[in-house]
């Protein structure tokens, strides 16, 4: 291993090893080493360096989160942005004259908003065409510290610069074969009453992994975001014709309900029965570029079938969300089973997608109308790293609305490559469920999409690497780059009701408020978004803006499991305790039910009303504090921020912001004894 062109003087290397997987933006295997600071704190660095080539690859400081006491010292964007030159010209300097300037192109990093960090991307530049896939991203923390650096950067050779064909004929190509459709998409959260996220899809044109997005410079055909070459998109078929009942009541089921109703399902699809010495939940959460992550919550029951004939036991458990779906499936192998196994002659590819199909319609019987098969083929050199990394081939199905796709909601299943069998099932978390998905119609049409698109981006020369397919990471076309027109700009999809662009880029920089610069806890209010507590909307957060008793809970109840404050004891939320103004319609009825079972807030005889939308005053905030320290195990209770001003007093976000700092540094102050 060659020298690490970084400083880890005062840390330890705790481990290092060669990893052969080939990841996106790698050329080969890399050495990976893991440091610890020797003394004091928690402080860990990762470093990825190339086997073959010595260069830095991958780096990641993971620093203490201990706030800061004032602002000052917090780096300016132009100051960082001389640090993010400096480390590059440190760690590759031979790149300088092959990269763009800091964010000249946006780039598909999947980076949250950053509050408190500044992000450069210098996409490589040869011949003076970008190639928006290899770049070097450098974050820089508030002090000016390098926190992450990753380079993507193809060691290969690189395809003619000259095109084939000129950019007149490429934009004519582009208008005749390039076709938008309708999608039910992503494109931001909604913030409802208290702060309360609400996720909802909208109607529009956007391109799916299938679609002709971009022009190959040399043959003039149509290319999709998979590099591979098409005439056009094949049609989404469904694998059957049933649907479920529309306006049908979405339902949360019983435990008991939901143990029928799995165990059911079990005798019937695989004649097992339950093992009840285990059990178990399952948490899944999926993840955007905006840092919305989507969860979903499911109760895991287990399962023995036992050996029948030729058919050797099977243990396996179900995976059922509250409303009675089956979220996933998954057969327990033995690591003995799967270490270094081979997987001679394996079935084609086209046999397990079938052989996916028909397992999967067994779970999901009235509900085939809405399901369709992706054909993503691996090519023959990724077949064994799929193999080796999932069990077999892993078979993926998107879901339609009234037979419109609904973007990132999938099923996979994965097959065992040589006996056929079904190993695994897994359905993504919805960011909005199919049920609640309102239906919408288009006010456009796709042509109309594509001027909107015209008017926000450029078609230009550029290189291109296929994506390989996310899911598993597999190239199904080989990974090589090449020349092509495609359209650079702004990152969004066009509204097919207003016919309105949508941009991703504005919906990312309006969650960094731009006016609390000026304010004396600006310090404070910036760590309070950067960890989520307040939402802000339009680039403004309102810091002065007085908190209601309902949000502040909302806020305490994060707080709470940010930093650990669980009670010793859960009570049971009955309908006895329950106050009489939130019912069960009520935005916060699960948020005042998990806030009456960790002891944060309690009904009385006397006091049967919660009033959620009653400002906070510093007596009421003090009370839920004593209650979640006391509750905890601790009996100070109560924190110097609420040991002067007046009881009546009404808290601002401001004020909480303040109160979240000291709660942060009294939790790293207990963790430390």
């Amino acid at each position: 291993m060659k020298k690490i062109l970084i400083d880890t003087t005062g840390y330890a290397v705790e481990d290092i090893y060669l990893d052969e997987t080939i990841a996106l933006g790698q050329n080969g295997a890399v050495w990976t080493s893991y440091w610890v600071k020797e003394k004091g704190g928690n402080e860990r660095i990762y470093i990825d360096v190339d086997a073959t080539t010595g260069k830095l690859v991958q780096f990641t400081r993971f620093m203490d989160d201990n706030p800061k006491e004032t602002a000052v010292g917090i780096i300016s964007e132009k100051e960082a942005l001389k640090k993010a030159e400096a480390f590059i010209n440190t760690v590759a300097p031979e790149v300088q004259g092959h990269i763009s300037k800091a964010n000249e192109y946006q780039v598909d990093d999947s980076l949250p908003p950053q509050v408190m960090n500044h992000v450069f991307h210098f996409v490589r530049v040869e011949n003076e065409i970008p190639f928006l896939e290899n770049y070097l991203q450098v974050i820089v923390d508030s002090q000016g510290e390098i926190g992450s650096y990753s380079r993507k950067w193809y060691d290969g050779e690189l395809p003619s610069p000259v095109p084939a064909i000129s950019a007149e004929e490429a934009g004519r190509r582009w208008d005749e074969s390039v076709k938008p459709a309708l999608h039910y998409v992503y494109t931001g959260e909604q913030i409802g009453k208290y702060g309360l996220p609400q996720k909802k899809m909208i109607l529009a044109y956007a391109y799916d992994e299938k679609a002709p997005v971009f022009i190959d410079a040399m043959t003039n055909q149509p290319m999709t975001f998979l590099g591979e070459s098409i005439s056009q998109q094949s049609p989404m078929i469904p694998i059957g014709t049933s649907t479920r009942t529309m306006g049908k009541e979405h339902k949360k089921l019983t435990d008991y309900e939901k143990s029928e109703k799995a165990d059911e399902i079990a005798r019937t699809m695989f004649q097992a029965e339950r093992d009840h010495q285990t059990s178990g939940s399952i948490a899944a959460v999926s993840w955007d570029g905006f840092g919305e992550g989507s969860s979903s919550r499911a109760t895991a029951f287990h399962y023995v079938r036992p050996a029948q004939g030729k058919e050797k036991a099977m243990r396996f458990h179900l995976g059922m969300d509250d409303y009675g779906e089956v979220t996933s499936f998954s057969v327990e192998e033995e690591h003995s089973e799967t270490e270094n196994r081979i997987y001679p002659n394996p079935i084609p590819y086209e046999k397990a997608q079938a052989i996916a199909a028909d397992f999967i319609k067994k779970f999901y019987p009235d509900r085939q109308g809405e399901l369709y098969a992706i054909h993503l083929p691996p090519t023959e050199e990724s077949k064994k790293w799929l193999f080796q990394r999932n069990g077999g081939y892993y078979i993926t199905f998107g879901w339609l609305k009234q037979g419109i796709p609904v973007q990132n909601l999938e099923t996979g299943v994965t097959v065992d490559p040589v006996n056929g069998e079904v190993k695994g099932m897994y359905t993504f978390p919805a960011y909005q469920s199919l049920e609640m998905i309102q239906g919408q119609k288009a006010g456009i049409d796709e042509q109309k999409a594509k001027q909107v698109e015209k008017g926000n981006k450029e078609l230009r020369l550029t290189y291109f690497m296929p994506y390989p397919e996310w899911r598993n990471g597999t190239y199904l076309v080989s990974r090589e780059p090449k020349l092509v027109y495609r359209m650079v700009g702004d990152d969004g999809v066009v509204d097919a009701d207003s016919g309105k662009w949508v941009s991703y880029t504005a919906y990312k920089q309006s969650k960094i408020p731009e006016d609390i610069a000026a304010h004396p806890h600006y310090l404070e209010l910036l760590y309070a978004v950067k960890d989520g507590y307040f939402p802000v909307i339009n680039s403004q957060l309102d810091p002065d803006q007085p908190v209601t008793r309902g949000e502040f809970l909302r806020i305490l109840l994060k707080a709470q499991q940010s930093y650990d404050f669980f009670p010793d004891e859960y009570e049971v939320a009955g309908e006895k305790q329950f106050f009489t103004d939130i019912d069960k319609a009520h935005p916060l009825y699960e948020t005042v039910q998990d806030a009456i079972e960790r002891g944060l807030i309690q009904a009385t005889t006397s006091n049967k009303q919660f009033g959620p939308d009653r400002n906070l005053t510093n007596a009421e905030a003090n009370e839920m504090i004593s209650r979640l320290l006391k509750g905890s195990g601790d009996k100070k209770g109560a924190l110097s921020v609420f040991s002067t001003g007046q009881p009546t007093k009404i808290m601002t976000k401001a004020d909480v912001a303040r109160l979240l700092m000291e709660l942060k540094s009294y939790a790293d102050s207990t963790k430390q004894e």
